[in-house]
């Protein structure tokens, strides 16, 4: 992430490094999101079907930005 020192944290009576915290939570968003545009995808059509012109737009948005965030913490890591 970034270099610098990073700060110890009890949690669960272990010692835990934040860095290693903060890895571990966008690891399970990745894991999350990736799950998520994959329901998406897998919906296809279905998706608006219940909704409005301007609520598909917006899914379409919000999916985009999910993308984008995979992206952004893809080079974020390298």
């Amino acid at each position: 992430m970034h270099g610098g020192s990073s700060s110890r944290q009890q949690i669960g009576g272990q010692d835990i490094d934040e860095d290693e915290l903060l890895r571990a939570a966008l690891s399970a968003w990745a894991d999350q999101t990736r799950e998520l545009l994959q329901w998406i995808d897998q919906q296809g059509d279905a998706v608006s079907e219940s909704r409005t012109p301007k609520q598909v737009m917006a899914l379409g948005s919000f999916r985009t930005h999910l993308v984008m965030g995979l992206k952004a913490l893809r080079y974020a890591e390298g």
